[in-house]
């Protein structure tokens, strides 16, 4: 949480969509369900959602992170499309069930923050890190409410793929994860192949970084600046921090696949 003149803005930063662990399948899930439940309780009238370093992941958080944000949204709400080939939509079609694979819908979150936040706008931090899943958030918020970007063009990753391995033999340590699934949001807009262009640019890393969070670190510092209209936020907070010293991000040892998981029998970004 930043406190700044009249605003409350929350700062999540958001490295990987996964639900959970082997042990507990919804832990991470319900991490981010118990930060946003904070964020709600403090009245927040501004969010900053820190993609810059996520790849990707599953459409299961995904769902979970949009739902949270989406301003004005009901379980009848569409979070995103599924555009399978030919052959398997006629074999999901034939199921009563059908569209419970082709369409994804946000969820009812009690601490769904989206009815604060002012000009029902999210600021999205991005890099060319930002792939898949994210990607999938941005398009699937964006008929929903403003969406600012600030950093760089996206990766550009609008399909999804399913792990496929021999799930019951422990040895073997192979499997493949093709590309079975498009991604539309619901006015049927999946024009991203290309990355999504910031409405701010910002080089990210190209000049001296801090620590994810410190108000002196450069996208950060932008943003805050844009929110509380003074532009020379982090000017100022840099020249009274002192410090110029870079130090490194502890994510730049995390592993980067790039992808949107498809939840079985059919789903992942």
């Amino acid at each position: 949480m930043i406190h700044t003149n009249d605003k409350k803005i929350g700062y999540y930063i958001y490295n990987f969509f996964a639900s959970g662990t082997t042990t507990n399948k919804e832990k991470y899930d319900d991490e981010m369900d118990a930060i946003f439940a904070d964020f709600k309780s403090q009245g927040i009238t501004d969010l900053i959602l820190d993609l810059r370093f996520n790849s990707g992941g599953s459409e299961v958080s995904a769902n979970n992170l949009a739902s949270l944000i989406a301003p004005g949204i009901n379980g009848s709400s569409v979070f995103f499309k599924r555009q399978y080939n030919e052959k398997i939509t006629s074999e999901i079609m034939q199921d009563p069930s059908a569209d419970e694979f082709l369409v994804s819908r946000f969820q009812e979150k009690g601490n769904n923050i989206g009815n604060q936040l002012v000009n029902s706008t999210v600021y999205v931090l991005t890099s060319s890190r930002t792939a898949s899943a994210s990607e999938l958030i941005i398009n699937g918020l964006r008929p929903y409410m403003n969406v600012v970007l600030i950093g760089d063009v996206t990766y550009g990753k609008n399909v999804g793929s399913v792990s496929l391995y021999a799930e019951n033999d422990p040895k073997n340590k192979w499997g493949m994860q093709p590309i079975i699934v498009k991604a539309f949001n619901s006015l049927d807009q999946s024009d991203y192949s290309a990355g999504f262009n910031p409405d701010l640019e910002n080089k990210d890393n190209n000049l001296f970084i801090f620590p994810l969070g410190d108000l002196r670190e450069s996208m950060l510092a932008q943003t805050l600046g844009y929110i509380t209209g003074e532009s020379s936020f982090g000017r100022q907070r840099l020249d009274q921090q002192g410090s110029r010293k870079p130090v490194a991000h502890s994510v730049d040892f995390k592993r980067r696949g790039f992808s949107l998981i498809i939840e079985r029998p059919f789903r992942s970004y």
